[in-house]
C-alpha cells in the first residue's frame, strides 16, 4: 500500500510541472527578414520556460515539495505547495531545503511571536533595517525585476515615512516604495560564479555564438577585414559600426558619480 502511495505522489508531482512548463521558440538574434541584428546569439539548446511566481502576494504558508536546477536560470527554483491548494514555483534562498516552511504574502496573517525566518516574502515595511533581501520590486505589483541572479542580495540601509533605502551589490542606492514585496535572505547557488564550461560546445548550448576578431572578416563585415594573409589592426581601432574604440575619454561622469553613494 506504501509502494502505491509513492507511485501516486510521484504520478502528481510530475504532473503539477509539467502544468508549470510552456514552449518557447527562438529567434538567434534575427529580424523578421532572417537577417542577423544581434551577433553571437543562436538557439541553443531547446528547453522550456517555467511559470516562477515573482508576486509572492498568496498570503498563505506553503511547504517546499521539491528543489529543481533549469538551464533558464543561474539559481535553484523551489515547487512550493500552499496550504490554500495552490501550487507555483518560486527562487529559492541560500540554505532552504526540501520540507521547510515558508510564507508569502503583501501582510503578515502569521501567527503571534512569529520570527521571520529565510524564504519569507513581505513587504519591505516589515524588515529591519541591514537585512538581506532578494527578489524585490520596483513599483508595488510589478513583480521582482532585482537581485534576482544566484548568488546576489540586496541590503536595507535606511528608511523614510514612505520610502525604504535598499542598497545594491554595485554600491547603487535605490529609493522603493515600502510596499514592494521581497524574499528574505539571498539567492541560492552560490558557486554559479565559478562554474567553467571546459568547452566550446557547452556554450553554444547556451545560446552563444563564437566571436571573430575584425582583421579575419570581409570588408562587408567589418572596418577591420579584408587584405591578403595575417594583418594587425588599423592605428585607429573601429568597432563593426564604424565607432572609435581606442582613445576614446572612459572618466565617469560626475553626475553618475553622485547617483552611486558609497557607505
Amino acid at each position: 500500500m506504501n509502494n502505491i502511495n509513492i507511485l501516486n505522489y510521484k504520478f502528481s508531482l510530475s504532473l503539477i510541472i509539467k502544468k508549470l512548463k510552456i514552449g518557447t521558440f527562438y529567434l538567434s538574434g534575427r529580424n523578421n527578414t532572417g537577417k542577423i541584428c544581434i551577433n553571437h546569439k543562436c538557439s541553443g539548446l531547446k528547453q522550456n520556460h517555467n511559470y516562477i511566481d515573482f508576486y509572492r502576494r498568496i498570503n498563505s504558508y506553503g511547504s517546499i515539495m521539491k528543489i529543481l536546477r533549469f538551464i533558464n536560470f543561474s539559481a535553484f527554483l523551489g515547487l512550493i505547495f500552499y496550504d490554500n491548494g495552490l501550487y507555483s514555483y518560486i527562487i529559492i534562498s541560500e540554505g532552504l531545503k526540501s520540507g521547510d516552511r515558508i510564507y508569502s504574502g503583501s501582510f503578515i496573517v502569521m501567527e503571534q511571536n512569529t520570527v521571520i525566518k529565510k524564504g519569507y516574502a513581505l513587504p519591505l515595511k516589515n524588515y529591519k533595517i541591514f537585512t538581506l533581501v532578494n527578489n524585490i520590486e520596483k513599483n508595488p505589483f510589478q513583480g521582482a525585476i532585482i537581485s534576482r541572479a544566484a548568488g546576489t542580495s540586496s541590503f536595507i540601509v535606511g528608511k523614510n515615512k514612505e520610502k525604504i533605502i535598499l542598497k545594491l551589490r554595485s554600491g547603487w542606492q535605490l529609493n522603493l516604495s515600502q510596499y514592494c514585496i521581497s524574499t528574505v535572505g539571498y539567492v541560492s547557488n552560490m558557486v554559479h560564479r565559478y562554474r567553467i564550461l571546459k568547452k566550446a560546445g557547452n556554450a553554444v548550448k547556451l545560446g552563444r555564438r563564437p566571436t571573430v576578431r575584425g582583421v579575419a572578416k570581409n570588408p562587408c563585415d567589418h572596418p577591420h577585414g579584408g587584405g591578403n594573409g595575417k594583418k594587425s589592426k588599423p592605428v585607429n581601432p573601429k568597432s563593426p559600426w564604424g565607432w572609435v574604440t581606442v582613445g576614446r575619454s572612459s572618466k565617469i561622469k560626475k553626475k553618475d558619480l553622485l547617483k552611486k553613494k558609497e557607505i
